[in-house]
């Protein structure tokens, strides 16, 4: 492959340059931003997150005149616990370059600032990539640094998921017998058999029936998440019909369809046919075999009653923050780090799931 013809410090010195640089790598993923605009708590510190959920009822009933109450305590509420994950994003600049070359009028840009912005894209692009799969020991394992995501979470523990995985236990809470594992199964578990976790056409029949088997009283899901080809199949199925209307998210400005009471947008981040393996960013999860995935997700309300979450750590330096260059001992070569240790929590599966395999 040719290399180009100008160094990054040469190209930043350029006296003709324009004064900014064009985003010609990144994508936009939706789910990212609108968990840090509403869904991030910061903890303190320890090792591991603990994000707690009623599982069950209490005991009651009709009773006769006299008649003894039944008084047993039962155990009702339960706890998730993830350990914490970090995250990194390296940052090295050349001392010489910095204090002689780019302290010109010429510089068209502060390198620096340039290269912070740069990290923080991408952070947020592997934390969105993250978001769509599993972590730790969960599923095969072999993810043992990254988040837990939405692959794990809404899994029953026997249905095989996009990625061809199944997650007997989440948030160290097994999924496979009793009511904690029933509270912990997604909504297409539960209901709805004529909407399996694989479908074949992003047809009507099915999202109005995968929509609602996770309405259950006035909660319903905001998002309905699918990649740029899924959401063109759903398009070319409801042409003519009339039933989507244009529309923005209103948390997060995000363009989509109004669906219900829900917005269906679309991401490039998302499991697709389209996806890729990028070197550094991670696995964008070609999904050739599986067709395009579509996530019903209710986020729930702001503050401690959310349905899920992003845990950042309350350390500035781990929140997102920057490490400050630390110099080398034989070069001017100094390299910084931007931080972050986080984890995902997904507290109510019940309210959400997926269905894969469009293809048309």
């Amino acid at each position: 492959m040719a290399e180009p013809q100008l160094d990054e410090f040469n190209t930043a010195t350029r006296v003709q340059i324009m004064p900014s640089i064009a985003d010609n790598f990144f994508r936009n993923g939706p789910v990212m931003r609108f968990i840090k605009e509403k869904r991030m708590k910061p903890f303190k510190g320890g090792t591991e997150i603990q994000d707690n959920f009623v599982y069950r009822s209490k005991i009651g009933g009709p009773y006769a005149t006299a008649e003894h109450f039944n008084v047993t305590r039962p155990q009702t509420r339960a706890g998730l616990r993830f350990p914490v994950k970090k995250y990194y994003v390296n940052i090295t600049e050349v001392m010489d370059d910095i204090e002689i070359e780019l302290r010109t009028p010429e510089a068209a840009f502060d390198t620096v600032k340039q290269d912070l912005a740069e990290a923080a894209l991408t952070l947020s692009a592997i934390l969105e990539l993250d978001i769509w799969q599993y972590g730790g020991s969960e599923g095969p394992g072999d993810r043992p640094k990254s988040i837990s995501g939405f692959e794990s979470a809404l899994n029953d523990g026997a249905t095989a998921s996009y990625n061809a995985h199944t997650f007997p236990s989440y948030g160290n809470q097994s999924r496979v017998d009793g009511s904690v594992g029933n509270a912990l199964k997604p909504a297409g578990s539960q209901a709805n058999p004529s909407v399996p976790a694989s479908v074949a056409a992003a047809s009507n029949h099915v999202l109005e029936h995968s929509y609602q088997s996770c309405v259950i009283g006035e909660e319903h899901p905001v998002l309905g998440v699918t990649s740029s080809r899924g959401m063109g199949y759903i398009n070319e199925n409801y042409q003519g019909l009339q039933r989507l209307t244009d529309t923005v998210e209103p948390t997060i400005g995000w363009p989509g369809l109004k669906f219900k009471q829900a917005t269906l947008v679309e991401s490039q981040y998302i499991p697709s046919v389209d996806g890729e393996n990028d070197p550094i960013l991670g696995n964008y999860l070609r999904t050739a075999d599986q067709g395009e995935i579509l996530a019903w997700l209710n986020p729930g309300p702001e503050g401690e009653d959310a349905h899920f979450r992003l845990h950042v750590s309350a350390s500035p330096k781990f929140q997102f923050g920057f490490t400050g260059f630390k110099p080398a001992q034989d070069t001017t070569l100094v390299a910084g780090q931007v931080l972050v240790a986080c984890q995902f929590v997904l507290r109510t599966p019940r309210l959400m799931r997926i269905v894969y395999g469009f293809k048309g």
